[in-house]
């Protein structure tokens, strides 16, 4: 809130209006000269249109030097094989038609970016980029809350969003990404010596955000607005959620505190945490029921300050996460996500002390005094405050502490008596607070679905809802007091690649410091929940990966680097149980990770931790945990009522059933052992399904047609449609649902 008024303050001159880029470029570069540093807002909110105006621009005229900072690129999907091309292409046609690549993607995947163009991002989409030497070396490690420090170290000039148009005019929402837009113009808005140029890339498919992330008109220099801009926003499609990522969610949501905080990240393991907590709270049974079968008693030991939480939630859920999946829609339309949070840390510590409730009434004016909050009689910051939350009367005025009548009369008012309180009070009485928040985020990414969802909002639901800075959402330096009011029993839950024995968190890079995506706001979290009362650091990951055929564990005894450091350790979370690491020895570390871990995997790193003197040399690894095993995982939930509530797409899909089918299916098959002999059989087991017409198979004819294999006679599409046909009948289960209905 400090940040929307310092900018409101501002005598900035109304902005530039252009219809061609062209034009907008052209009086760009009058005003910066010719080297400029672009700040690309991360994911969505890129500006597209004029970004791609202006790298043309530069590759054509040498004597511009353009320097891009940005973050997680979005690319349309593009297939590495013939089999995922053909489920691609119809994909790009219906979903990606109009969407712009941004012009340096091509050029840097080939490495062949012009001298004077640079291209430098902080996080990269996850895989995307490994073994290009260009990307790999312009890649810039820093905590998120780091990157607009970093960002005027690097002379960022120019700043280009796409924003979303308020009806009616007079404001833009920065919606999307005011992550590190709002902290940019923070920093930048009293600095003679640095000047900084907004670019806003008019967009009204884009929901409108109120709140942090509104903007006068005023604050931007230049705006791009028309039809061409007007174009479908980048979709994220949900990935199918297998058994590893749902078993890790209910160990996850069975740590999640009634009345705290959540922050989750995108991703197949997001969706299933998110319903997970969905089930807990509408389907407790049935929660219960898969917890029960989960959680080994014995596995209760390494909880250590974790409780097993069953019940449904009473006083809810509030949001405070950097990245907004789409599974917090759900959430808060299952009644899940329902705790809100005031800007005001004396409102919001009363209300978490129950000292006062939600609803306005004496005791609220009492509580408010008796905390010395507010003075009696009122000054006028009390009353501003009061009646900004709706608890004072609008028609109360301050001078004189008077209070018009309904007869016009002025009534003297203070809060010494029951009947000047009321009157106080007056039309406000047991009505809601205002300015109740339900969920505090950075940036959103997601399906079309959930953009389709945003834009629907209702005013109410959609004041919840505060995009901010991303130094709002990660940190804790500012409006401390506040923050630690709000985000109580906060579980802050992000993923991993790896985690050694001892407790060192791998997310963001391999052996050979390849970069796999980046640190983000990961450590920031981890950092919070050190600092925050009751707060946990939940770090997940699948206890193993198939890499080339081979099954590799993700629980390793050491590893060259890492994102976390071990004193850091808190709390990981694998398909196979929850461990709380804080605060114990390396000896019960490393035994608390063992019980996680895959069983194929123990002897090994067990001998590993004996060898280094960390673990005697009479412990065995107890019975219980010699069960760790995808068969013991699948068993679990194979049983026909848990099937019927664990759909593949839990918050639904942009996909149509044949390529939500097909989906899963390409994913095992990417991930499967593709020895000869394997492949034989899958060709083998491919032909007969391919030939079978019997009833009950429509389905994976659709699929077989949805890829173009209905009419093909060459012998290599042959072949592949086979191996898809066997992976399609050995990975679909027909009695789990697709969607959650």
């Amino acid at each position: 809130m400090e940040q929307k008024k310092s900018m409101e303050g501002s005598s900035k001159e109304a902005p530039r209006r252009f219809a061609s880029v062209e034009e907008c470029i052209d009086a760009l570069l009058a005003k910066v000269g010719k080297k400029v540093v672009l700040g690309l807002p991360l994911g969505l909110g890129k500006a597209n249109h004029f970004a791609n105006a202006l790298y043309a621009r530069a590759v054509a005229d040498p004597s511009i030097s353009l320097t891009i900072f940005t973050a997680l690129t979005l690319e349309r999907p593009q297939g590495d094989s013939d089999i995922s091309r053909r489920f691609i292409q119809p994909l790009l046609d219906r979903l990606y038609s109009s969407y712009q690549d941004l012009g340096y993607v091509s050029p840097r995947r080939k490495e062949h970016l012009p001298k004077n163009i640079n291209v430098i991002e902080f996080f990269m989409e996850p895989g995307a980029l490994l073994g290009n030497h260009y990307a790999q070396r312009h890649y810039v490690s820093a905590n998120y809350t780091q990157v607009p420090e970093d960002l005027l170290r690097f002379g960022v000039n120019v700043i280009a969003q796409m924003v979303a148009p308020m009806e009616g005019g007079g404001r833009y929402s920065l919606s999307c990404n005011p992550d590190l837009t709002l902290p940019l113009l923070k920093l930048t808005a009293n600095r003679k010596d640095h000047r900084l140029f907004l670019v806003g890339e008019v967009n009204p498919q884009l929901p409108y955000m109120t709140g942090s992330s509104e903007l006068e008109e005023s604050e931007f220099d230049l705006l791009l607005e028309g039809e061409v801009f007007d174009t479908p926003l980048f979709a994220a499609p949900a990935i199918p959620v297998s058994f590893t990522e749902y078993s890790i969610a209910f160990h996850i949501a069975s740590m999640v505190a009634d009345g705290g905080t959540l922050q989750v990240g995108i991703g197949a393991l997001g969706d299933a945490v998110c319903h997970a907590l969905r089930l807990r709270h509408k389907e407790n049974a049935h929660y219960r029921s898969i917890i029960e079968k989960l959680v080994d008693r014995e596995s209760l030991h390494y909880r250590k300050d974790l409780p097993l939480l069953l019940e449904s939630f009473k006083q809810g859920l509030y949001g405070a996460s950097e990245m907004v999946p789409h599974g917090f829609l759900h959430l808060r339309r299952a009644g899940v996500l329902s705790r809100e949070v005031y800007q005001d840390a004396g409102l919001q510590q009363l209300l978490d002390g129950d000292e006062i409730t939600h609803t306005v009434n004496e005791e609220t004016l009492l509580g408010l005094k008796n905390a010395g909050r507010i003075s009696c009689p009122l000054t006028p910051e009390d009353t501003e405050f009061l009646q900004r939350f709706g608890i004072v009367d609008p028609s109360y005025s301050w001078r004189g502490h008077k209070l018009l009548t309904p007869d016009g009369e002025e009534e003297e008012c203070d809060l010494h008596s029951e009947h000047g309180r009321r009157r106080l009070i007056g039309s406000c009485l047991n009505k809601k607070l205002r300015g109740g928040i339900w969920l505090h985020g950075g940036f959103y990414l997601g399906p079309e679905l959930m953009y389709r969802e945003l834009r629907d909002l209702s005013p109410d639901e959609r004041a919840g809802i505060d995009m901010t800075a991303i130094d709002f959402t990660n940190d804790l330096q500012s409006q401390g007091e506040l923050k630690r009011a709000q985000r109580k029993q906060a579980r802050f839950i992000n993923s991993a690649m790896m985690v050694t024995l001892g407790g060192a968190v791998v997310s963001d890079a391999l052996v050979d410091n390849q970069v796999v995506s980046g640190v983000g706001g990961q450590y920031n979290f981890v950092a919070q929940a050190f600092a925050l009362p009751g707060a946990r650091s939940v770090i997940a990951l699948p206890s193993t990966r198939v890499r080339g055929g081979i099954c590799e564990s993700n629980i390793v005894w050491e590893y060259p680097h890492a994102t976390i450091p071990r004193h850091l350790r808190d709390v990981v979370v694998t398909e196979y149980g929850a461990v709380d690491l804080r605060g114990k020895t390396d000896r019960d570390v490393m035994v608390s990770m063992l019980s996680i871990c895959d069983s194929r995997f123990q002897a090994v790193l067990l001998e590993q931790a004996k060898f280094a003197g960390k673990i005697e040399k009479s412990f065995v690894i107890p019975q219980s945990f010699n069960n760790n095993t995808p068969e013991h995982i699948t068993e679990i939930f194979s049983v026909e009522s848990t099937l019927a509530i664990l759909p593949y797409y839990p918050l639904g899909t942009d996909f149509t059933d044949e390529e939500a089918l097909l989906a899963v299916s390409l994913q095992q098959l990417r991930a499967a052992d593709r020895s000869w002999w394997r492949m034989l059989m899958a060709v083998i087991q491919g032909r007969k399904v391919w030939h079978d017409k019997s009833t009950g198979t429509e389905w994976l004819q659709r699929c077989l047609a949805r890829m173009g294999y209905d009419h093909t006679e060459t012998y290599e599409h042959r072949l592949e449609a086979y191996v898809v046909a066997a992976a399609l009948r050995n990975h679909i289960d027909r009695r789990r649902p697709l969607r959650w209905e």
